[in-house]
């Protein structure tokens, strides 16, 4: 049980660090252009990337949300294909693995 109280705080910090991430790049994202024109393609390219990490950030704590609901409702660890329970050392790599080695 404290394996998953542990989990649950590193989910906690790592959804407090992803939010902060994606609020920053939002706000970057929302900064008005520069008026050269050159500038702008470089802005416009930085501008992508960044909209690509952001996607990959507000996925991640959509995952970690889903974990965190499964810590509180006593389904988490629990593979949702096979119904068998996640090993540990999967899910201290990974906390919010919904299946199991076998079915990954």
């Amino acid at each position: 049980m404290s394996e998953i109280n542990e989990i649950k705080i590193k989910l906690e910090e790592k959804l407090l660090e992803l939010t902060s991430r994606a609020k920053t790049i939002d706000d970057d994202l929302s900064e008005a252009a520069d008026d050269d024109w050159s500038e702008n393609a470089v802005e416009s390219e930085g501008d992508e990337v960044l909209e690509k990490i952001g996607n990959m950030a507000v996925d991640e704590i959509r995952k970690i949300k889903l974990a965190l609901i499964k810590i509180e409702d006593g389904t988490y660890g629990i593979c949702e294909r096979c119904k068998v329970r996640v090993s540990v050392e999967r899910l201290e790599a990974l906390p919010y693995a919904t299946r199991c080695i076998n079915c990954s």
